[in-house]
């Protein structure tokens, strides 16, 4: 397979393989498959815009192409994923797994193609019935605990951007997608540079696996919540919901970072878990405008361009990393509480990306040093911070413009216009963190700044408060078993501790299926 790379003009119609084609001098004739494996944007000063493709081709006469285009091109070889082989261990009880969310929804995925009929209990409802729900929230503010951003088919990224980027190089990453775009997604999400589906998207989409998964045998059981577990001999024997005790002797747990209740019913079952550091601070909202014409600077029509990015990030005088998280051009701050009396944001973008604000969250790193040593510190943490915002938003979300923050100048809206729905109430964002919080973001903002003229003025908006960037505790496992100490039960993806978005903690619940197939075959009707 022959690497090549090229470059189209932005706005220019031609195709990028007939370019590559003859950029290259390769025979059509002797082109067996073609595909485009990476796009991203050159917009660099002093140069036209362009896209920059990657192109792999499938040729005749490989080696000799090869030496003629020494230098310009790599062999490269394709990756083919192979299952593993099913193992020998008679497995007598169906698959249970606990939590419909990426990491979840793969495992289930990939268990059922191999007819192993796994068994979902997903706290939340279906999609349909959770889009009234978490549309009702944003509409009246009546949260129900188990039916909202957090709890429910999809898990938390079914109401986010649908974002796809990882910085994990795992070749597993490439079967994910192949399975999202068989579910519906867009095929460039297989070679775009920051690739996203959209919320609205990918609700269908989950739809779409889940009826695969149920097609093969598997079954989803919604609005049933595992409420404990039972061991015997060091392994797990029962999944016990509030209506059955299901027998189970292999679990997989991908309850996702907010099942606070489960992580304290484990904690009460022996289960080993520690505390993990996480990051907490605000969603920041800007005119989209504003970050198009700062990112597209150079280009001077960028109107056939999508909805620009900005990826931030920078170490404090404390020694802090302040960073920002889950960008969504064209979005909107979500409300994301999954207890009442609480505020937690989010962000998310439609499939088009095109509303006027961008929303970004800007974090802070915490430690033990900011909420205590013992397991369950940063969950305490979480929900103090949750209810302050709620207190000091009186029901609402407390915000405040950077300029104010920074120079508690003025205390009013100007041009960015705040989308979260339950509405916010202006007021000093320095009363919701500590100190060390608080200057870790103001050196953030003041750096940004500098690097990004304008950031901090022009209205734009800080709202508070963004908690769920990632779990506060740690499942542990074995990495040889994917396994805890007690036998059968397999920890994955975020709530876990060992996996952060879509597709990190996707591949997370399908290296766990693999470990299953590898050791097991099914031995049940």
């Amino acid at each position: 397979m022959l690497r090549t790379e090229i470059s189209i003009a932005v706005g220019s119609d031609a195709s990028p393989v007939d370019k590559a084609l003859k950029q290259y001098r390769i025979n059509p004739q002797d082109v067996l498959s073609r595909k485009i494996v990476h796009r991203s944007l050159d917009a660099r000063a002093g140069r036209p815009a362009v896209y920059v493709y990657q192109i792999d081709l499938e040729v005749k006469h490989e080696e000799s192409y090869a030496q003629k285009l020494k230098n310009r091109v790599r062999v490269v070889q394709p990756y083919r994923y192979q299952a593993p082989v099913q193992g020998d261990e008679l497995l007598k009880h169906r698959p249970v797994i606990a939590g419909f969310g990426p990491a979840g929804m793969a495992a289930a995925l990939y268990l059922a193609l191999k007819g192993y009929r796994p068994i979902v209990l997903e706290r939340g409802p279906a999609i349909d019935e959770r889009k009234k729900a978490v549309s009702d929230y944003w509409k009246t503010g009546v949260l129900d605990p188990e039916k909202n951003v957090q709890f429910g088919e999809g898990g938390a990224g079914a109401f986010s951007d649908g974002k796809l980027t990882t910085r994990i190089k795992d070749p597993r990453v490439s079967v994910i997608l192949e399975q999202l775009i068989r579910a519906g997604a867009d095929p460039s999400v297989a070679w775009m540079n920051h690739p996203h589906i959209g919320t609205e998207r990918l609700c269908d989409i989950d739809i779409r696996i889940r009826k695969t998964i149920e097609s093969c045998g598997g079954e989803v059981r919604f609005n049933t919540c595992l409420k404990d577990i039972r061991i015997s001999g060091g392994k797990i024997c029962e999944a016990v919901t509030e209506t059955e005790n299901i027998p189970c002797s292999v679990l997989i747990l991908a309850v996702g970072h907010s099942a606070r209740d489960t992580f304290r019913m484990l904690d009460k079952n022996g289960i080993f878990m520690e505390p993990k550091a996480f990051a907490v601070g605000v969603r920041v909202e800007h005119l989209q405008e504003f970050i198009n014409a700062r990112q597209y600077r150079n280009i001077q029509d960028y109107s056939c361009l999508p909805a620009a990015e900005y990826h931030l990030s920078h170490t404090s005088s404390l020694g802090r990393g302040v960073y920002s998280f889950c960008m969504c051009p064209g979005g909107y701050v979500v409300a994301s509480a999954s207890e009442k009396e609480t505020v937690v944001t989010n962000g998310m973008s439609y499939a088009a990306r095109d509303g006027i604000n961008a929303n970004s969250a800007i974090l802070v790193q915490t430690g033990k040093g900011d909420f205590g040593n013992d397991l369950f510190a940063g969950v305490r943490y979480q929900e103090k911070l949750e209810r302050l915002a709620y207190q000091m938003g009186s029901g609402k979300a407390p915000a405040q413009l950077i300029s104010d923050y920074l120079y508690g100048t003025g205390n009013t809206l100007s041009q960015v216009k705040p989308t979260y729905s339950h509405g916010v109430q202006l007021c000093d964002l320095h009363g919701l963190f500590s100190s060390a919080v608080n200057q870790s973001l103001e050196e953030m903002f003041r750096h940004t700044e500098d690097i990004f003229p304008g950031f901090t003025g022009g209205g734009a908006l800080m709202t508070g408060v963004e908690t769920r960037s990632s779990s506060p505790v740690r499942i542990s496992r074995n990495f040889d078993t994917w396994q805890t100490e007690v036998r059968g039960i397999y920890p994955v993806g975020e709530g876990a501790g060992y996996a952060g978005g879509i597709m990190s903690s996707a591949v997370d619940g399908m290296k766990a299926a693999e470990k299953i197939i590898g050791q097991y075959q099914p031995d049940y009707e």
